[in-house]
């Protein structure tokens, strides 16, 4: 070796000999600074020697108290151990903060309170996202093996049929916890923040789990929110890049978890796929984790109407989770599998509740124990044996303990209420209100909407998603619904929604969808109409299905009626002995009788009442349970259904007012447009300024020759026109018939005397167009019952009949009384309430006054009859019976109109103004009117007599707007006589007036269904072409 190697090599030497104790030396500075810096912290212990285990034991303690049924002492752990989970560094937290949220939001979803629960399972996979990897650093020292012992235990309550090999994981697994080596030496030689490198021991399947756990509740929670949840997509777009060692058997559990992230995300598919790979460890073992994936398959199924599906995956589940403990998951199989039974074509008991609710018993699981009473009392109740039912519910009830303030609790008080019902107690109405109020905090449907108009303002939720959105959260209910959910439906359908259709037109609105949002208009009245009634509408909607002749009925609904009266044989026995009573009572009920017939009469009246309460007693057990309803009044018509029947010189106005807004639109057969009225405080003014100008401005002080003479209504109805159709382009001199669907406080419009200035002369609108108004763009042409021939009409009253003596009422009502064919008078005194006798009566004119209450738009009485109370209230015709008369006069209603619109401080109203009036129209039409007269002011005297009668003898000739048309034309050419006009004052006149004055005859509403559509001819493709959504190109009136 030369000399120069030599020194060389030496220098070799030297250099590693210096690089050595530079590592070595950076080395003992690592070592010092993780002694000197825990980076890693829990509570107060120091980490490597932490003796809990990971989640901690109070973790695991906190789930046996939930299902034991001791909600606060859960609520206590979880909040403490949360608290104290693993922080990394000074603020960040490690995985077991996973488990802990989602527990708590666990905790929290069965004690109703879903707003809370989403807020701790959003934590739980925001906790997740932190480090979705997290799998990839534990080190699996083990691979899964059978385990036979597991396989010996015996299920109490079933056998399963699947083929399986239980496999044995262990409960912890190592994971690296740290910097490594390498990352280390980085630390030291270029700075940074140094995590000492450590393996601690989790319970990997336990974070798996809990993590599972919060994609699936918060999937329930957010419902059609979950696709436009920033959360649940970003749980998608991780699980699904690979979070498990590649080609390991944990991939099972990364399946899992991205099976429920794609169920939420509504690729069912996908998710089916992923949750049946999730059922093995390496395609041979069933773990601690194959029950979730049966029971989400379950859920899948069962939502997809495979009933016999889903019930043996629900059943398999349980099984998996008995065998490895799994409480949680044999708490939800057995609540889905009770659904799911009940809700099938022919429910059948569930033969496991028994002996499941002994274990549960035998284990102190009250929660599960109560559950399982309850679904076991459901059953009783379907077989009608309610004596076993109220004995299982009040044994399942007496083991609620917290959970009796929670979901399961106000469950069980609504089969109370079931119970309470059949057995005629009158507390059941209290219960069941009491149920439905709490369900509406504690319902889903109704966080999602809360969600969903937040995510809208704050414009998280677009407008092109929202129609989406809503259109999903604020259909009518489907069968699903009824099947799986009966308590939240009829929770929702009572709930103040407003806010929330307002939201949906102002999306339709931005995206220039004007007819759908027309069509979202009609479903919002539809559903103030179904919130004023007993349940939200359910009772009335099984009422009208059953009992509506069946060629009023669609196809859909005649299918319903017949598999109804199928299943409820009791229900078509009564309903065929009460029509044969019904037409006998037609029959014998004669205007002159003996007392003998009357009598006997008289039992019949009695019979047939006794019939229609067994009916609804039916219909109120029916409405309790799963029945599936649907409904059908108003009718839901689709724009192009509506121009389908419009016949060129027709148009419809609707109006909808919303909390900022009045909205128009305006259809025809050939266009649609819509426009903005603005503020209703503006429409206000001009509409009171419109209404004292007519002579309406105060009911108590008549109306003088000067007021008669004056024309300053004319000036203050333009400005009212322009304020309400200022946009439409509206050209009333082209229209033959006009319909209105007033709203708000368009109700108190006179919409006969606006008038209408022409090129040469103003003129009211009634002299141009017939005008007729309906509650619901529905009903515009919704009757398809025809005229019936009548056979009983009656007068009511005189109150409205001027004069001081008998001979002089009789001598003005003698010509309503010939104008009214078949006149009858009602028994006096009734054998039965009135709305039972009306029912037979095919026409009725009332003549006495009556109060329409906003705060209490239904309890005014069509028939005033002060000894009757309650039952001849409007809310008592809604019910059996259902065909009333077709067409009604009431000249004697009073309503705000009459004050110019405005409310008597002594007597504030927090009702929206033109309600009573709305769900008044909707009310009487439901129970089978088609033709409504109905003042909105009361003018009274000999006028109103001649106008009465002149309407009530053209509706034979002709169809009602006509009618009403001709009769205003008629009361402009009456002399008034001072002596019989109870609201006009005249002073010494040289010549009597005429009742040409819109006051006389602009009051009254006239809400008409129009006459029956004929089916249109069909168009040619080149007229289908030329209709656009233009509006039509005519001249606004000035």
């Amino acid at each position: 070796m030369s000399r120069c190697e030599t020194v060389a090599n030496c220098n070799y030497k030297v250099l590693a000999m210096i690089l050595s104790l530079r590592r070595s030396f950076a080395l003992l500075v690592v070592c010092l600074m993780s002694l000197c810096w825990p980076s890693i912290s829990r509570g107060q212990f120091v980490p490597g020697l932490l003796t809990e285990t990971i989640p901690s034991q109070a973790y695991f303690e906190a789930f046996n108290d939930l299902y034991r049924g001791e909600y606060r002492d859960a609520l206590r752990a979880l909040n403490r151990e949360a608290r104290g989970s693993i922080r990394i560094g000074v603020t960040e937290r490690w995985i077991d903060a996973i488990c802990y949220h989602a527990a708590w939001g666990e905790v929290l979803y069965h004690a109703g309170q879903p707003a809370l629960a989403l807020e701790q399972f959003d934590q739980a996979c925001s906790m997740f996202l932190q480090d979705p990897k997290w799998m990839l650093q534990v080190n699996f020292t083990s691979d899964p093996r059978p385990d036979a012992s597991l396989g010996r235990t015996a299920i109490p309550w079933g056998t399963s049929t699947r083929q399986f090999i239980l496999g044995d994981i262990p409960e912890t697994l190592p994971i690296q916890m740290g910097d490594d080596l390498a990352t280390q030496n980085q630390v030291a030689q270029q700075g940074g923040v140094l995590r000492q490198m450590q393996m601690w021991q989790i319970n990997v399947m336990e974070i798996v789990r809990a993590t599972s756990l919060a994609i699936r509740r918060r999937n329930e929670l957010l419902g059609p929110l979950a696709v436009h949840d920033p959360i649940s997509r970003e749980m998608v777009n991780k699980l699904s890049s690979g979070i498990a060692p590649p080609n390991h058997w944990s991939n099972a559990w990364a399946d899992l978890q991205l099976g429920l992230a794609y169920a939420g995300q509504g690729n069912l598919d996908q998710a089916n796929s992923m949750l049946k790979r999730a059922e093995r460890l390496a395609g041979r073992f069933d773990h601690p984790l194959t029950c979730v994936a049966l029971l989400e398959q379950g859920r899948l199924a069962m939502e997809a109407g495979k009933f016999d599906l889903a019930d043996r995956l629900f059943a398999e589940a349980s099984y998996s989770a008995f065998y490895y403990e799994d409480a949680g998951v044999i708490d939800e199989a057995f609540r889905l599998a009770s659904q799911n039974r009940l809700a099938a074509p022919n429910p059948e008991p569930n033969p496991a509740l028994d002996n499941a609710a002994a274990w549960a018993r035998r284990e102190r699981f009250d929660h599960i124990f109560a559950r399982l009473c309850f679904a076991r009392a459901e059953e009783w109740m379907n077989s009608e044996n309610w004596r076993e039912a109220a004995s299982t519910l009040q044994t399942g009830q007496a083991r609620l303990g917290d959970a009796r303030t929670g979901l399961l609790g106000n469950w069980s008080q609504f089969l109370e209420a079931r119970v309470l019902a059949e057995l005629g107690k009158p507390t059941a109405i209290n219960v069941l209100n009491e149920a439905l109020a709490n369900q509406m905090a504690m319902s889903n449907r109704m966080l999602q909407l809360q969600l969903a108009d937040r995510w809208f303002d704050q414009q998280q939720l677009r407008a092109s998603s929202a129609n989406d959105v809503y259109g999903k959260l604020l259909s009518d209910p489907h069968a699903v619904d009824w099947a799986f959910r009966p308590l939240e439906t009829m929770a929702i359908m009572k709930a103040p929604l407003d806010g929330s259709f307002d939201r949906w037109l102002i999306a339709l609105l931005e995206r220039r969808d004007k007819l759908a949002a027309l069509e979202v208009s009609d479903l919002a009245k539809r559903r103030r109409f179904f919130r004023s009634l007993p349940l939200g509408g359910r009772i009335a909607a099984l009422r009208q299905t059953l009992e509506s002749p069946s060629n009023t009925l669609s196809p859909a609904e005649r299918t319903l009626q017949h598999d109804l009266l199928m299943r409820f044989p009791n229900y078509q026995d009564l309903l065929k002995s009460g029509r044969q009573i019904q037409n006998q009572l037609r029959e014998q009920w004669k205007p002159k009788m003996s007392n003998e017939d009357q009598q006997a009469l008289s039992k019949l009246w009695k019979k047939w009442s006794e019939n229609l309460a067994e009916r609804e007693r039916l219909l109120g057990k029916m409405s309790l349970g799963r029945t599936t309803s649907q409904f059908g009044f108003p009718q839901i018509v689709s724009i192009a259904e509506l121009q389908g029947v419009l016949k060129p010189g027709q148009a419809v106005v609707i109006f909808h007012e919303t909390a900022g807004d009045l909205l128009g639109f305006l259809v025809t057969d050939r266009a649609s447009t819509s426009w903005n009225c603005g503020p209703s405080g503006a429409i206000a003014r001009s509409l009171s300024q419109f209404l004292r100008d007519l002579g309406s401005g105060d009911r108590n002080n008549p109306i003088n020759e000067k007021q008669l003479e004056s024309t300053d209504w004319m000036e203050s109805g333009q400005e009212l026109f322009h304020a309400l159709f200022d946009g439409s382009s509206i050209d009333p001199d082209s229209m033959d018939e006009l319909v209105v669907v007033p709203d708000g406080l368009v109700w108190y419009v006179p919409l006969n005397a606006i008038p209408i200035k022409l090129e040469d002369r103003t003129v009211p609108l009634t002299s141009l167009s017939r005008i007729r108004v309906v509650p619901t763009m529905g009903l515009a042409f919704g009757h398809a019952e025809p005229w019936r021939r009548v056979q009983h009409s009656s007068i009511i009253g005189d109150e409205l009949v001027p004069g001081d003596k008998d001979d002089t009422k009789a001598e003005l009502l003698e010509p309503l009384q010939t104008a009214m064919p078949n006149l009858i008078e009602l028994p006096d005194p009734t054998p039965v309430s009135t709305p039972v006798i009306a029912s037979l009566l095919d026409a009725l004119v009332v003549l006495d006054e009556f109060d329409i209450d906003r705060n209490e738009p239904l309890a005014w009485s069509p028939i005033p009859n002060a000894r009757e109370g309650h039952d001849g209230e409007l809310a008592a015709w809604l019910a059996l019976p259902l065909r009333g008369p077709q067409r009604m006069v009431f000249p004697g209603a009073h309503t705000i109109a009459e004050n110019g619109g405005k409310t008597s401080r002594r007597r504030g109203s927090q009702a929206p103004p033109g309600n009573e009036l709305f769900l008044a129209s909707c009310g009487l039409m439901s129970t089978g009117a088609q033709t409504i007269l109905l003042s909105r002011w009361i003018v009274g005297g000999e006028s109103t007599m001649q106008l009465v009668r002149e309407f009530v003898q053209e509706l034979h000739r002709t169809s009602a707007a006509d009618a009403w048309q001709r009769c205003i034309e008629v009361a402009k050419v009456i002399q008034l006589e001072p002596g019989l006009e109870p609201r006009v004052s005249l002073g010494n006149v040289d010549e009597l007036p005429t009742a040409e004055h819109p006051f006389f005859w602009s009051g009254y509403l006239l809400v008409d269904t129009g006459e029956p559509p004929l089916p249109p001819p069909a168009k040619s493709d080149k007229e289908q072409a030329d209709k656009t959504e233009a509006p039509p190109e005519k001249p606004v009136p000035k």
